[in-house]
């Protein structure tokens, strides 16, 4: 790319940094947006703006929301007193598309990955433990990937909330090892959400 302008170069590089989008892909993107009207890249500047402006974790469960408190956890129709932990918001998506699951979430922000230098503290897990303290959570359903990274969490979530008075369920089996929430299938990711299985 050598022979192209640095701005277009910097454009790449900057939207290869994007999860799933290599070095050809970013390339891809780049060209589109050369193709775009002013006045549509403006758009798209602003929107990522009003994004990053009037959009925020929820208070509660860290889902993204324009509220304090997100209309999951504020849903005075949703089960007060079950808890499912995901890793993403995105989870919570994939998660109400089985329309299987009317609890609360907590989502962690990532995973545990020592390869990535990600640790224990860095996961965001104070808010989790002060609900559990409450009292008022019964029953924790852990729906984190079902990958190396998402099973060192879930042995690791295990771990942290097996002292507090509470039922823990693992997703069932039926969702196939090395994949991520998001991209399995409503009807198989709803059937281990009601195939869950104790954990203590």
């Amino acid at each position: 790319m050598s022979n192209f302008p640095k701005y277009f170069n910097e454009l790449v590089k900057s939207l290869s940094r994007f999860p799933g989008i290599g070095r050809r892909s970013a390339e891809r993107m780049a060209f589109y947006i050369l193709k775009m009207r002013s006045e549509e890249t403006k758009d798209l500047a602003r929107k990522i703006e009003e994004v990053q402006k009037h959009i925020r974790p929820c208070k509660l469960c860290n889902n993204f929301s324009t509220q304090d408190i997100c209309s999951l956890c504020g849903n005075p129709k949703r089960e007060k007193d079950i808890l499912c932990i995901v890793e993403e918001p995105k989870d919570i998506i994939a998660v109400e598309k089985t329309s299987r699951y009317n609890g609360l979430y907590y989502v962690l922000l990532g995973a545990l990955s020592p390869l990535e230098g990600v640790n224990e503290e860095n996961l965001n897990i104070s808010k989790l433990m002060q609900r559990l303290e409450e009292g008022e959570i019964k029953e924790v359903i852990i729906a984190t990937d079902p990958d190396n990274d998402g099973e060192l969490t879930a042995h690791f979530l295990i771990e942290k909330i097996s002292p507090y008075k509470v039922k823990i369920y693992r997703i069932a089996i039926g969702v196939p090892l090395g994949t991520q929430i998001e991209y399995i299938d409503s009807a198989t990711l709803g059937k281990a959400l009601l195939e869950r299985k104790a954990v203590t």
